[in-house]
């Protein structure tokens, strides 16, 4: 009889009662995978209750406090063991690149599918590396800083799969990012049906699971700008 894993502990970090009414209920609908172990709602608290719970994976969100929330990160991130998920809004503007030096392991758009974000609380704790999803504001200027260069020979395989149509799709929507998926159809000449085609066939062949992943990847390697990827890229957070 196979060994039974140990849920994924999970920690919450939000001002927001129903947000943490809905994560709390997502996360536990998951068990035996995954739980939620505690909750916090000012930055204070939050540090202190992680020192004394010490969780997998932290989700973290930006809000008003007395504490700077990008130390807060750093504070929690200081232990290696606790993985930081920042949530963001799609219209919310938040320092990305920032919280990503601060320590933050990858970020969540609160407007994905549920399975999604599960699927980034089971990938960022079994999977020591950084960036697995990030909106793209805020992230260019961190992207030419000056990191670990990127190996691509995998990636210039992926990416030689993608059709001509699909790097067009790819840039119209790095171009943007909040384009509607009707407008993204009238600028291309095709059906909305053909963009949630494509859409699938490019997260499939890149291994990516939605738009933002999408948009983080085309820039972090460079697709959107010629046909090969750049000869360094973006950051390998280990």
């Amino acid at each position: 009889m196979p060994a039974r894993r140990n849920p994924i502990r999970v920690m919450l970090i939000d001002c927001r009662p129903l947000v943490l009414m809905g994560l709390h209920d997502l996360i536990n609908a998951r068990k035996p995978r995954m739980e939620v172990i505690g909750q916090a709602s000012a930055y204070a608290s939050a540090l202190d209750l992680a020192d004394r719970l010490r969780p997998d994976v932290i989700f973290f969100s930006f809000f008003p406090d007395a504490l700077d929330p990008l130390d807060v990160i750093a504070g929690l991130a200081s232990n290696a063991e606790m993985k930081v998920l920042v949530l963001k809004g799609l219209y919310e503007s938040i320092p990305v690149g920032q919280a990503i030096g601060a320590g933050a392991r990858g970020i969540v758009l609160a407007e994905d599918p549920t399975e999604a974000i599960i699927q980034a609380i089971i990938r960022v704790h079994h999977r020591d590396v950084g960036l697995d999803r990030a909106w793209a504001g805020g992230l260019s200027s961190y992207a030419v800083a000056g990191h670990v260069p990127f190996k691509c020979s995998l990636e210039r395989t992926r990416q030689a799969q993608l059709t001509h149509r699909e790097k067009e799709l790819i840039r119209v929507i790095v171009g943007d990012p909040s384009a509607k998926y009707l407008s993204i159809a009238a600028h291309l000449g095709i059906s909305e049906h053909t963009v949630h085609n494509h859409l699938s066939n490019i997260y499939h062949k890149l291994k990516l699971i939605n738009r933002v992943d999408l948009l983080i990847y085309a820039l972090k390697h460079g697709i959107t700008d010629s046909d090969e990827p750049p000869a360094s890229s973006w950051v390998e957070l280990d």
